[in-house]
């Protein structure tokens, strides 16, 4: 079965579109840079089984405008597409509406139109609109040395998930730091975030600290015998934005999760530091989509072992 990198690489060549450097597709138009991204939800997929649909709305529109905040914009526009089912009643897609236009409120941006349609289960779909003049990109604009920082604590959602409980609702952030080095969010988990910056810079290292990372509640509430650090591993939607800038600079408000450079022996080196063990991202995370739940947690612990942890 073909992954979801190899499809969009296969995309991308057909397209001649570039979707690993940035989170949404960069278009130089009229003197600026109009930043497009899109994205689809569903309530299996996305992990959204349980949840008000208010929340529903709120999280998806949330996942959906991460991508350009990502790259140091707010929002200005956003254009959804609803797939309907049978199972719920029009008060049911109002309330998930209320949800999303809170989220588009939040911004000061607008829905501006879509398109109706019917399916076996729901589907929504977004595309964002902004526009900057330099957009943060996954690609560094400098080879520096550097500090990682991400907007917020990771690991609430990928626990819920594997441990088979309701998906927490994400903090809705700024944008990056316009002068950030480079950036991403972390819809995918940590790890997959981590994994796009290497890809994106093959002659980058990067040190983390998993247990500055990680959320304290979500230390807390696990059971025996799960590790933290398992929580940063998984592939679900945690929308934090992680980005760099010049090592020594501090940033108000955002958690210093970690530091690389460029070069030095260390190139495409992703070292993860977990209380006195040092070990190192060498495949990419698991994907949950690909996995049945009850596989969750066991292929969540196998990647962390794989890593020397």
């Amino acid at each position: 079965m073909m992954n979801e990198q190899e499809l969009i690489e296969a995309l991308a060549k057909v397209h001649g579109t570039r979707p690993f450097e940035a989170d949404a597709e960069v278009v130089p138009f009229g003197g600026t840079n109009l930043l497009i991204s899109t994205d689809s939800f569903s309530e299996r997929e996305d992990f959204l089984g349980g949840l008000e649909p208010e929340t529903i709305g709120r999280v998806m529109a949330y996942g959906a405008i991460a991508d350009v905040l990502a790259c140091g914009a707010k929002p200005e526009f956003l254009v959804q597409a609803w797939n309907v089912d049978e199972r719920h009643d029009a008060a049911f897609y109002a309330s998930v509406a209320q949800g999303v236009q809170q989220v588009v409120s939040h911004y000061g941006a607008k829905v501006v139109g879509g398109d109706i349609g019917v399916a076996r289960e729901w589907c929504w779909t977004a595309t964002v609109f902004a526009s900057c003049a330099s957009p943060v990109r996954r690609v560094a604009s400098r080879r520096i040395d550097f500090d990682l920082y991400s907007t917020g604590p990771l690991g609430a959602s990928n626990a819920a998930v594997f441990l088979m409980r309701p998906m927490p609702e994400p903090s809705l952030r700024a944008p990056v730091p316009c002068d950030a080095l480079f950036a991403t969010d972390t819809s995918g988990g940590l790890f997959d975030a981590l994994e796009n910056f290497r890809r994106a810079n093959p002659d980058m290292w990067l040190e983390v600290d998993a247990y500055r990372a990680i959320a304290p509640e979500v230390v807390q509430g696990l059971p025996k015998g799960v590790e933290p650090g398992w929580a940063l591993v998984g592939g679900v939607g945690e929308y934090e934005l992680v980005f760099a800038v010049p090592h020594g600079t501090h940033v108000d408000g955002a958690l210093k999760i970690g530091c690389g450079g460029f070069g030095s022996g260390r190139e495409g080196e992703i070292a993860i530091v977990s209380c006195v063990k040092i070990g190192h991202m060498g495949l990419p995370p698991p994907d949950y989509r690909a996995i049945a739940p009850e596989a969750w947690l066991g292929a969540t612990a196998g990647y962390w072992a794989s890593m020397g942890l």
